[in-house]
């Protein structure tokens, strides 16, 4: 056995409390020595402590997190007789992430083969996602890796079959990466269950160990890793690296007027500038679509060839997603154009600059992206802010001085997630025979349900056991889905339950996980597949459309099943639609915004050239940047207004087909909407009128075909808060809001399923359930576990309601201005495109109020 040189309980930040070979393989590899992370990191981990690691992009988070445990595995690999099992859990929200640490573990497993001198390494490593063939998967089961890197998809799917079950006894950590990106959602609500399982199944309680560049709440994600009754040590290190060198640029000058077309054939030009003086550059669009256009149109104009740019986002091949990672690794590519599929830890080596089209929408994911240049120890993180309009300028002005200073927005975990609950507890009964009492106790261990409600947990048994309230008629369309939406998943009897058969068994495998997207259909050409495609949008395409994708022009030929048959052409391609992509402001981030508005406006009504100077020394803005600012506030000032933050301003305007009323609110989208939902319900109860409702950051929109006699009166009493969230959810009734999240939380909790045995579901074939499924629901059983789901999640996590209320309780004071025409921040920031009509009027006196208006025209 390979001696240490230092006793692991001795308190010693240095490599040398590891052995002679993984000691000899660090300080070949690494001249310099260790990062701050990993001194402290180490000893921590060796003890067996739980650990979250807070520190920045490129400081060696990962390795700080494994090395430890490597040293244990190639001590104990000398040891005779040992247990053969899993001994480590990697846990990453990406499967591209994933198959980076397989690649980068083997590195020093295959040196410190060597320095042993073994004819294979001491410590296999084995990876499990949904991409891993069958085969792997049998010998992945009967010869289980030392360290099994996984997603949190998977990890449930093998928490659930009992061939796995004595290869968990031996594991002895836990390692969620990026773990900042799972705390919030359902599917790190998913993950903190099965890590509770996990533990219950090892011989020990596992080390939990947390790795995170941006943690904006470390109490919060602290206590989601840990769970109840459990210590954890944190561990900051790395933040005193120099602030990212941020510089924001407008595409547009300041006595210009918006125009699309000219700020992007700018946009295009900058990107080129930026493309030749950098060796590697990463570009990062708000929209997948987006970055399929500018991948487009940058090869287009690209002297050295198409081949040197690439697209990388969620809706393209693994394959070919794997093929662009290794290309920016080896440094074949001058750059890369992405939505969001780069911002985690997806090792791609160093990009020498990151350039943001567009401002995203919070201080994490600004440093995110960022962070993904300069990505090694001691070097400088570099980043470009590329806006097009003075508002777009507005938000990254204020989002790249909260950058600098990392004012990083405090982030909340999900709380009791009952479609989550419901989907666990199929996979608990996967295991065997559970006792009721004891399945409470562990989800309750866990931080996102640590508030969990008996009645609660038992409504989501009562519904798997099928002891609900059952509309009739509510079949699943499907051949071979499921019987009925109520058809039993689990039986129940003297406070144990178990699985109903080895059919639902195979539903849960089929259909494990909470990522809930739109239908896809698969692009494929020449036989070779490219991506994806939404069905919605695949439907639509005839033969001879072109679109793009992976940065090509494609000619649609036909669609064969869920098959989209193209070609590569010519000419100006469409742009794909996917209807998951969507831009918001943290709510932090929404204030900061209207802050911001604030203080400039009451420096330009008291010295103008006081606010340029502000702009320029505080900002860091240049002049015509500053000018631009500058110039949309004197014209919202004397057109309207600048909303103040304590005030909820109201603009009634014109339009070609009636009037708006535009509301400022110093919220961001989420909020804004909980707020328009309500005071379109209340004015729909006072007017019984059909409106058109647009939400956006900072505000909304209420649109009519005629104006209404509302005076102030009626305005503020919009905003009461008695009866508020009843009013939301009223207003999201007259939507289809509720009904398109049902079929979400439905899914999740295999109410219905997604994938079902005999096959996937027909293009279209799941609408049935926003459509049909829903309404018989809510009309057999109002109380039931899903619905109340669906509201809670609607309320909380689509809508922020909670915030909307806490504005509205310190009582903005609410101002009504009649305009001309929308004003420069109605314009700028409340776009009309996109509205959706909710209904409050009969219909028979719509049709009454339509006859007297065209005899009266007459």
């Amino acid at each position: 056995m390979h001696k240490k040189t230092t006793d692991v309980n001795a308190i010693d930040p240095a490599p040398t409390i590891f052995s002679d070979p993984v000691r000899a393989w660090f300080d070949a590899e690494f001249p310099n020595g260790s990062t701050d992370a990993q001194r402290e990191a180490w000893p921590a981990i060796a003890r067996g402590e739980n650990v979250l690691i807070v520190s920045p992009t490129g400081t060696g988070k990962t390795l700080a997190a494994f090395l430890a445990i490597i040293d244990r595995l190639v001590v104990d690999s000398e040891v005779e007789n040992r247990p053969k099992g899993v001994r480590c859990v990697y846990v990453s929200p990406l499967k591209s992430l994933v198959n980076d640490i397989e690649r980068n573990l083997n590195v020093p497993l295959e040196a410190i083969r060597i320095l042993l001198k073994h004819d294979c390494p001491p410590i296999s490593v084995g990876v499990r996602t949904g991409d891993t063939t069958a085969h792997f998967r049998r010998k992945l089961r009967d010869h289980p890796p030392d360290l099994l890197v996984t997603t949190p998809e998977n990890l449930s799917l093998l928490l659930s079959q009992t061939a796995w079950r004595d290869h968990w006894k031996t594991v002895e950590h836990i390692i969620v990466d990026e773990i900042h990106s799972l705390a919030p959602n359902k599917r790190g609500a998913d993950l903190a269950v099965s890590i509770e399982r996990l533990s219950r199944l090892s011989d020990r309680d596992p080390a939990r160990i947390g790795l995170s560049a941006t943690c904006g709440s470390i109490e919060t994600v602290k206590g989601f890793l840990a769970g109840q009754g459990r210590t954890c040590r944190v561990i900051e290190a790395g933040h005193d690296r120099p602030p990212p060198l941020i510089e924001v640029e407008s595409l547009l000058k300041s006595d210009e007027a918006p125009h699309r077309g000219l700020t992007y054939r700018r946009l295009l030009r900058r990107l080129k500038k930026a493309i030749d003086r950098e060796r590697t550059t990463l570009i990062f669009a708000e929209t997948r679509a987006f970055a399929e256009r500018v991948t487009h149109d940058l090869r287009k104009g690209m002297e050295d060839g198409s081949e040197t740019i690439a697209a990388h986002h969620s809706a393209l091949d693994a394959r070919r997603r794997l093929a662009v990672e290794a290309s920016l690794k080896a440094g074949e590519l001058r750059a890369a154009v992405t939505s969001t599929s780069l911002e985690l830890g997806v090792d791609i080596g160093n990009a020498d600059l990151a350039v943001l089209i567009g401002a995203p929408g919070s201080v994490s994911r600004c440093l995110q992206r960022l962070g993904r240049s300069g990505h090694r120890p001691g070097a400088t993180t570099r980043g470009l802010l590329l806006v097009a309009n003075p508002a777009e300028l507005v938000v990254a002005t204020v989002l790249a001085r909260r950058t600098r200073e990392g004012l990083l927005e405090p982030l909340r975990t999900i709380d009791n997630p009952r479609d989550v609950l419901c989907q666990q507890l199929i996979g608990l009964a996967c295991e065997g025979e559970q006792s009721a009492d004891e399945a409470f106790a562990l989800i309750r261990r866990t931080g996102p349900f640590q508030a969990l409600k008996r009645e609660d947990f038992d409504a989501c048994l009562n519904f798997l056991a099928g002891e609900l309230s059952s509309p009739p008629g509510a079949f699943e369309p499907e051949p071979g889905a499921t019987p009925k939406w109520t058809s039993p998943r689990i039986w129940k009897k003297g406070g144990l339950f178990g699985l109903r058969n080895g059919r639902i068994r195979r539903w849960f495998w089929r259909n494990v996980g909470t990522i809930v997207s739109e239908e896809n259909t698969r692009v494929e050409v020449d036989g070779v597949a490219i991506g994806t495609l939404e069905a919605s949008y695949a439907e639509r395409l005839q033969k001879g459309d072109r679109f793009v994708l992976d940065g090509r022009a494609l000619e649609f030929r036909r669609l064969a099943g869920l098959v989209v048959q193209a070609r590569p052409t010519g000419g100006e391609p469409t742009l794909p639609r996917w209807s998951s992509d969507r831009r918001s402001l943290s709510s932090d981030l929404a204030r900061a915004v209207a802050d911001f508005r604030d203080e400039a406006s009451r420096l330009l009504e008291d010295d103008p050239l006081a606010l340029r100077a502000w702009l320029l020394d505080t900002h860091e803005l240049d002049l015509d940047a500053a000018e631009s600012i500058a110039c949309l506030l004197l014209a919202q000032q004397r057109a309207s207004e600048v909303p103040r933050a304590d005030v909820l301003l109201i603009e009634k305007s014109p339009t070609d087909r009636g009037v708006a009323y535009t509301f400022h609110a110093p919220l961001g989208r989420s909020a804004c909407e909980a707020l328009a939902r309500a005071s379109a319900a209340r004015l729909g109860r006072l007017f019984k009128r059909d409106l058109s409702l647009v939400v956006a950051d900072l505000g909304w929109s209420i649109a009519y075909d005629e104006e209404l006699p509302c005076e102030l009166e009626d305005f503020q009493a919009l905003f009461d808060t008695d009866r508020f969230v009843d009013d939301v959810i009223e207003g999201l009734d007259r939507g289809d809001l509720q009904a398109r999240r049902f079929r979400h939380v439905a899914t999740t909790s295999l109410m219905v399923l997604r994938n079902p045995e005999g096959g996937r579901v027909r293009v279209g074939g799941l609408l049935w359930v926003s459509a049909r499924l829903y309404p018989l629901v809510k009309a057999a059983c109002p109380d039931h576990p899903l619905l109340i789901e669906t509201r809670r999640e609607v309320l909380e996590d689509l809508l922020d309601a909670p915030s909307a209320l806490a504005w509205l309780r310190t009582r903005p004071t609410i101002r009504v201005r009649e305009l001309d025409a929308p004003s420069p921040f109605a314009s700028s920031w409340i776009d009309p495109a996109g509205a959706e009509p909710l209904r409050f009027e009969p219909p028979d006196a719509a049709l009454k109020r339509l006859h007297a208006r065209l005899t009266s025209e007459r």
